[in-house]
């Protein structure tokens, strides 16, 4: 059976989408892995993969009409939500999930819709999730991870700085890797790849 992640928030906006594709890029090389896309109307996921670059390590597919059978061989699938999701939809993705991931910027409306979504997550004494900040900026990020942990909300040690690299990756519809001479971009991929150690670990 494929180990499946998850990534989703109640809040749109805070590199999911972003997460899911570069996160998946890093599993591509440890074994077959295919990204889902739950988003029916925008499908940004399988937009971006469905470039003519020849790097890709992993598939994408839209989530709807997705059959068990289509994951024979894949060791991970990663599910990239549709976005504002309600509190039990993401309490179901982590009941059906091996590690629900939730990726948050450390701004204040961010870390307001962070507690939205942890809510349901916490009463009912889901533990298989992790939170991921990006796009973080000066020491912000630091410190919103630090007390996470002080409140015993697991968090990832490994933070993803902002960058303006990340916008022209997905405008150029290619994994952060292959934006080749950005120093940022390779930093940002770095980064994603020290997340997927950490996932791996957590799930």
């Amino acid at each position: 059976m494929p180990k499946i992640i998850a990534i989703g928030n109640m809040k749109g906006g805070v590199g999911k989408t972003t997460t899911a594709v570069n996160l998946a890029q890093h599993l591509g090389r440890k074994g077959k892995t295919l990204l889902l896309d739950a988003d029916e109307e925008l499908q940004c996921s399988v937009v971006w993969r469905d470039s003519g670059f020849d790097g890709w390590t992993f598939e994408a597919r839209p989530f709807s009409g997705y059959e068990p059978a289509d994951a024979e061989g894949v060791e991970y699938i990663i599910i990239d939500t549709k976005g504002n999701e309600q509190g039990h939809d993401l309490l179901s993705l982590a009941q059906q999930s091996d590690l629900l991931l939730i990726p948050t910027k450390a701004d204040g409306l961010s870390a307001t819709g962070l507690i939205r979504t942890l809510t349901p997550l916490l009463e009912a004494g889901v533990t298989n999730y992790r939170v991921v900040i990006v796009a973080n900026t000066g020491g912000r990020g630091e410190e919103l991870r630090d007390a996470l942990a002080e409140q015993d909300v697991p968090v990832l040690t490994t933070i993803v700085r902002h960058s303006t690299a990340v916008g022209d990756a997905a405008e150029r519809r290619v994994p952060l890797e292959g934006l080749k001479g950005n120093r940022y971009a390779k930093l940002l991929s770095l980064e994603y790849g020290s997340v997927m150690r950490e996932v791996l670990a957590s799930a």
